[in-house]
């Protein structure tokens, strides 16, 4: 499982300048859209928001990872947003996230989505990848850092979970 199978150029917002989190939402749901991954764009925003409602996706230190699986697309599909400056997304730690990856999967894709949420926790889980995706200024530069990653971790991830929830072990 490489992240990069899931992630299109064209789904890159490489320097997201909005101030807020429901704009960063809806332009990547705009994006995925646009790219024909997702095909009922409503629909998709609103099982992101739903999930946003339950509980915030950003799981601290400058990351977000809002998800939602449903009808309104036939395969996984990750959309890479990028703020510079950063924007406040109800993390847990109550600081600004930097880096936002969507995740728009069909409902049948639970484990393949569990399993894509793990190797996204992994991947950001490395200071020196989050640092090179901040300061990658193209999407190309975005795109060569996933797979330089992919190159060093090509499996499936070691996926546990707890009620309902990915529990990324450590490295």
């Amino acid at each position: 499982m490489l992240l990069s199978d899931y992630v299109k150029i064209e789904n890159i917002i490489p320097d997201f300048e909005g101030d807020d989190k429901n704009t960063l939402i809806r332009e990547m749901g705009e994006v995925l859209t646009a790219s024909e991954e997702v095909t009922d764009e409503g629909d998709f925003l609103n099982g992101i928001i739903k999930r946003e409602e339950v509980e915030s996706t950003a799981i601290g230190n400058g990351i977000a990872i809002p998800h939602t699986r449903g009808e309104f697309c036939k395969h996984l599909a990750i959309s890479i947003g990028i703020s510079k400056k950063g924007i406040d997304f109800d993390a847990l730690d109550g600081k600004p996230v930097h880096i936002v990856f969507m995740i728009a999967a069909p409902e049948p894709a639970k484990k393949e989505y569990l399993q894509v949420i793990a190797k996204i926790a992994r991947f950001l889980k490395s200071e020196n990848n989050k640092k090179k995706i901040l300061d990658a200024k193209t999407k190309d530069e975005i795109l060569q850092v996933i797979g330089d990653f992919d190159a060093s971790f090509p499996g499936v991830e070691t996926v546990k979970t707890k009620d309902g929830r990915v529990i990324h072990k450590e490295m």
